[in-house]
């Protein structure tokens, strides 16, 4: 197992609170607008702290905007959860292996997972966890913002990340 140095730490806190200062901040902004900007610090996160960092991050965001009423549904969390981790994974695993353009085919393997991930959860597995307890018109709501608009928010945070993190010189970033 590699050694998590102070310096993975720090970033990794780092990426969390800025993701939380969007998330929190901007809490009376759209899912279109704070979306982004949270599948921005995901993206950066995994790709200048390591995989492990993004997994963090993005594992920790719904545990607290769920303690800030951010998000309403507990159930989600997990869901949510899992989303953010494959958007980081793929994300990573993809970026490692293509040498030209890397970045931006895991960019979109990654995002087109997490959405894929979260629709097909909110239109059978919630049903199935939630023994169909949710009302039909929320239901309708969950499944439009767990559609397409996922896809959105990760493409366009992570082309962001992706340009952000080629202007970050080397010396910040760890070798993961």
């Amino acid at each position: 197992m590699k050694k998590i140095s102070t310096a993975y730490i720090t970033r990794t806190g780092l990426l969390l609170a800025l993701a939380l200062i969007f998330q929190i901040g901007f809490r009376g902004f759209a899912q279109p607008a704070v979306g982004p900007l949270v599948n921005l610090t995901l993206i950066l996160s995994a790709g200048i702290v390591g995989t492990l960092a993004g997994v963090i991050v993005g594992c920790l965001t719904p545990l607290i905007a769920l303690s800030f009423g951010i998000i309403g549904i507990p159930i989600l969390v997990p869901f949510i959860m899992i989303g953010n981790s494959l958007l980081v994974i793929i994300f990573n695993l993809i970026r490692k292996r293509i040498t030209l353009g890397g970045e931006y085919v895991g960019l979109a393997l990654a995002a087109l997972g997490k959405f894929l991930f979260l629709a097909f959860s909110v239109r059978y597995l919630l049903d199935l966890f939630t023994q169909k307890n949710i009302p039909p018109k929320i239901m309708a709501k969950l499944t439009v913002m767990f559609g397409l608009p996922q896809l959105y928010t990760a493409l366009v945070g992570g082309i962001v990340a992706v340009i952000v993190m080629k202007l970050i010189p080397d010396s910040l970033k760890l070798k993961n």
